[in-house]
Parts: C-alpha cells; structure tokens; sequence
C-alpha cells in the first residue's frame, strides 16, 4: 500500500514556526521502502530551500490476552503475559486438520522486539550557497512532535477504547478498573498532554478532536555525508539517519473483562508534527 495514499485520509491543521507536517504510516513501510515511502512537506510558510522528508508509523496497535474465566482477575500487563505489545502473529500450536477427535490450539505471540524505527532524509543548503548554480546539499535534522486522538470509537459499544493522560493500569483492588482505557508511551514518555486539533477528511468535512500530544519532542539527527553519499533529483539523503524508539502502551481492566476478540484488540492512528532544524555551525 502507498502510504501517502493513506496520508490523504487524514490532513491535520497545526501551525508553526517553520515548517509542519502530520501523517501516518504503517509499521511495515518503516525499515525496507525507503524514499518512495516518505512524508513529504506540503507546505512551507517562509522560503526555504529545505527538503524535509522522514518515515514513520502509521499505526500503534496492541492485543489483551483475554479470558472467559471470571476467575482471572489479574491487571493487564506486559509482566502479566496478557498485553501483546506491538507487533503480533497467530501461533498454531497443533494444527486444525491433524486428525479426528484432536482439538486445534492457536495462541497469540509477540514476534519482534518493541522497537521502531524512524528515517530521516532531510537536507537544506546553507544561504551562502544559494546563488551557485549546483549548491551542495546538507543533512538536516528534525523534531517530531506525535499526537493520538482521545476518543478512538470504532463504532459499537463492544469495540469503543478511551485514550487517557494518566496511567490506567488496575491497582487489582478498587471498584474502577479502567476497563478499555489506555496510554501510549515512546521511550517511557506517555502521551500525556492533552490539545485540540481540527482534522479534515477526504470528504472535505471537519472535526475538532480531543489529543493526546508526546510530552516531549523526538530528535532524529541530521543523514551523515550527504555530499559523499549522494542524494536525490528531488534533493533527500540517499543515505539517512536511523533513529529507534521504544514503543509501551499502558492498558486498564482486568483479564476477565475482556472476554471478546473484538474487545481485546485496539489499532489507532498516530499522527505526526514534523519541525526541521537548523544547519549545524561550520566549524572553521
């Protein structure tokens, strides 16, 4: 899938000094599409010759190991083993077709380390150069500031989560067990800080929705050697800089609540303000 095709479903409206961006995409685009799967800069609101373009994910997902047994009154964690966190395939224990009378066992499993990483092919050109014919391009660094919306209904009861600003893990001993609300971290900063953004849809209409902004910036250094290894007719690093980031959710309720697939899985948007740098100083 062509993430940018995904970007267009959702155009958010923030301001900023210099440049902004928001997008989205997926997990799977992140390590291997390069270039072609970058997040272009639209719009630029002072003259810039800067090309500022990153990868990063579309989506966070996690799973609840759940259970239909109201015995299992146990918090929600990763220490727990019932949160699946972020990536997720089906194991087949014993196959459905190995014979009569013997029950097929699948079971959920993490498949990779809770990291993801973040590429930066951003480049600028210093203003002594501009009037040259070939100026030479440099890398530049950028900031990243994500959200996530508060309220991520997927219409029905069974499947409505509740982003939240605070940790809601049960305690496993009070009456409100925050059943079906979570916090997203990256590095071990939450999303914590709450905002309002007006989003924009491909049918032209508009929503204020309730945030949850990253309660830090991320800071993705600048591609290395751009002028030795080269960049591209539209003026992206070749060669860009990695940035790996830990991802954690934090999710209330206790086991037994959820006794449903469709209540136990949750996938949201992440979207995403893009902030470029400056040109580091030449040292003489």
């Amino acid at each position: 899938m062509n993430p940018m095709k995904r970007w267009k479903k959702y155009i958010v409206k923030l301001t900023a000094v210099g440049f902004v961006c928001t997008a989205c995409l997926r997990f799977s685009a992140l390590a291997s599409e390069g270039p072609a799967s970058n997040v272009w800069l639209s719009v630029t609101q002072i003259p810039s010759e800067a090309r500022i373009s990153v990868t990063v994910p579309l989506a966070y997902g996690f799973v609840v190991r759940g259970s239909v047994d109201s015995s299992d009154t146990y918090p929600v964690s990763v220490e727990n083993g019932n949160l699946l966190v972020p990536n997720v395939k089906v194991h087949v224990s014993v196959p459905s077709d190995s014979g009569a009378g013997i029950t097929a066992e699948y079971e959920l499993q993490t498949f990779s380390e809770h990291t993801i990483p973040i590429l930066n092919y951003s480049t600028d050109i210093r203003e002594e150069h501009l009037e040259e014919e070939n100026p030479p391009r440099e890398g530049l660094p950028v900031e990243l500031k994500p959200f996530i919306a508060g309220d991520d209904s997927d219409e029905g009861k069974t499947h409505y989560w509740k982003a939240v600003g605070y940790d809601p893990t049960w305690d496993g001993a009070s009456s409100q067990t925050n059943f079906k609300e979570y916090q997203m971290l990256m590095d071990n900063v939450a999303f914590s800080d709450p905002g309002q953004v007006t989003i924009s849809y491909e049918d032209s209409s508009t929503e204020l929705k309730d945030v949850f902004w990253y309660a830090d910036k991320i800071a993705l250094n600048a591609p290395e050697d751009v002028l030795t290894n080269g960049y591209t007719a539209a003026g992206t690093a070749n060669v860009p800089s990695e940035t790996y980031v830990n991802v954690g959710v934090k999710v209330g309720g206790m086991q037994s609540e959820y006794s449903q697939v469709e209540e136990s899985l949750k996938v949201g948007a992440i979207f995403w303000q893009v902030i470029p740098g400056e040109l580091p100083e030449v040292t003489p």
